[in-house]
């Protein structure tokens, strides 16, 4: 079974006023958000990372430009289509994915908060599973779910599929029966960061 990281940050982050991914956690001494990001996926137990880059991709992409000081490779790939929502970063992490990915865990760039037992609880979970390829896992905290989200490969197809910003959640709609809710002792789960504000609130 081999389970790949998709780490989605290309987002243009309108309502923060500039790239979040760049953002510095906890302090202006810290790495970037998508670094803290990219560091937990690559913790978690997936064979490789892909880094969906769009705002400031250069920027992003120049920051693993040695990713020698990660445990598994990380290969940044650009979303032409950043600026029309959450879908189109999907859709290109997923046409990246090598063709023996069993399942792909979908992390957010911007939960600076994030335990890497949530993302490794799911990778868990999958492995308990019959038939893994056609897994759906969220992680659940207080009722309410939350990201990292995995997909199993049978869901490939149709998440390359996906424009604007739907994100997966068509997928999750349509295969309810698929769906494991994995619990987890993680309120982080349940946060992001849309605003200065709510990165402030944070620290």
């Amino acid at each position: 079974m081999k389970v790949c990281g998709v780490v989605l940050a290309a987002g243009a982050a309108r309502r923060f006023g500039r790239a979040k991914q760049l953002e510095r956690w906890p302090d202006a001494n810290g790495p970037t958000l998508v670094e803290r990001a990219v560091k937990l996926a690559a913790a978690s137990g997936v064979a490789e990372v892909i880094l969906v880059t769009g705002n400031q991709a250069e920027k992003v992409a120049a920051l693993f430009a040695d990713s020698s000081a990660y445990p598994v490779p990380i290969h940044p790939v650009f979303n032409l289509r950043w600026e029309e929502g959450q879908g189109f970063s999907v859709a290109a992490g997923v046409k990246a994915l090598p063709v023996d990915c069993t399942a792909a865990l979908f992390f957010l760039s911007d939960q600076p908060r994030l335990q890497p037992h949530s993302a490794q609880a799911l990778l868990k979970a999958l492995i308990e599973l019959a038939a893994p390829e056609k897994a759906i896992l969220f992680p659940i905290f207080g009722g309410k779910r939350g990201n990292p989200v995995l997909f199993g490969n049978f869901y490939f197809e149709k998440l390359a599929q996906l424009e604007g910003d739907v994100g997966g959640r068509a997928i999750v709609k349509a295969y309810p029966e698929a769906i494991r809710e994995v619990p987890v002792d993680d309120p982080a789960i349940l946060e992001d960061v849309d605003t200065p504000q709510d990165l402030a609130n944070l620290q």
